[in-house]
């Protein structure tokens, strides 16, 4: 049930939990508190999504769009990488749960519980890429028209042939 106590929890757990992430990610100090703030607000914003019914990848999706959305904002005002707020915002977002499941049952040898983790990790994972996409493709105008191709793989095997790696 969706009370505001605990909504208030999770807005207490979103925001310790992307502010460990931002300080292990050695994220500039001026940016740690919006750092925190976004993710809370997106850890927040899927789970009463999730718990008014939702599916949990739409939810994902929602709250990974948000916060791709409102972390462009003090990426462009502070001069930091979007990645600075969308990373740290996603992080408890991350399927870690059904990541874990997917060994757990394989190596029980539960091979169907072990493929049902793994598409829910898949998907999940699919849902916060999608979401971070979409927020820039909304946003960055010169990244979604980009007219150059993707390298393929023998161009980028030559190109790393020739930095000697």
């Amino acid at each position: 049930m969706l009370t505001g106590e605990t909504v208030l929890l999770q807005l207490l757990l979103g925001f310790i939990a992307t502010l460990g992430f931002a300080i292990l990610f050695n994220v500039p100090h001026r940016a740690l508190l919006l750092c925190s703030v976004i993710g809370s607000l997106g850890h927040t914003l899927r789970f009463g999504l999730v718990e008014l019914g939702v599916s949990n990848v739409v939810a994902t999706f929602g709250a990974a769009l948000f916060v791709g959305l409102v972390g462009y904002l003090p990426a462009r005002r502070l001069h930091l990488a979007r990645v600075v707020f969308t990373v740290t915002g996603i992080i408890s977002m991350v399927p870690g749960i059904p990541a874990y499941q997917v060994m757990a049952y394989f190596s029980r040898g539960d091979i169907a519980g072990g493929l049902d983790s793994a598409v829910k990790a898949g998907l999940i994972a699919g849902a916060i890429v999608a979401g971070l996409s979409t927020a820039r493709i909304l946003t960055d105008r010169a990244w979604s028209r980009s007219s150059e191709p993707l390298p393929d793989a023998a161009s980028a095997q030559g190109e790393l042939e020739n930095r000697g790696g």
